[in-house]
């Protein structure tokens, strides 16, 4: 399972240690997912995360969440949301043949899917796959 984790989902399991986001990053830390990674959306991770001052507990997580990344190189640029910052995830998950985005966000979530791929938040991903919680 190929995942596109949209930097508000990570935002959640930094003040949400028991969240529905926090134990998506635990699986994307254990490798039952494979998390998409661009180097600009890791460089919104990295600055937005310093911004909400991340603990160092969670920041191992992260560094962890970053050396399981497949990383990505995004293809041909995608102008669909209404907010251009957010094309990047639609972008990252094309390339990198994503089966979901996982994202809070209403302009990502509006469109509920893109070209097969599922956008939904973190507590639905989990709920569509019950497996991989055990």
């Amino acid at each position: 399972m190929r995942i596109v984790i949209d930097t508000n989902a990570l935002v959640a399991a930094r003040w949400a240690p028991r969240g529905s986001a926090s134990r998506l990053l635990d699986l994307c830390t254990g490798g039952q997912v494979t998390v998409l990674l661009t180097p600009e959306i890791e460089r919104e991770n990295r600055a937005i995360l310093r911004k909400v001052k991340s603990s160092e507990p969670f920041w191992k997580r992260l560094e962890q969440l970053y050396s399981n990344a497949l990383p990505v190189e995004p293809g041909p640029r995608i102008t669909v949301s209404e907010d251009p910052a957010d094309n990047k995830f639609l972008e990252c998950a094309v390339a990198g043949k994503a089966d979901y985005i996982i994202s809070s966000d209403r302009h990502l979530l509006d469109h509920d899917g893109y070209t097969g791929i599922r956008i939904c938040k973190a507590w639905k991903f989990l709920e569509e796959n019950p497996s991989l919680s055990g």
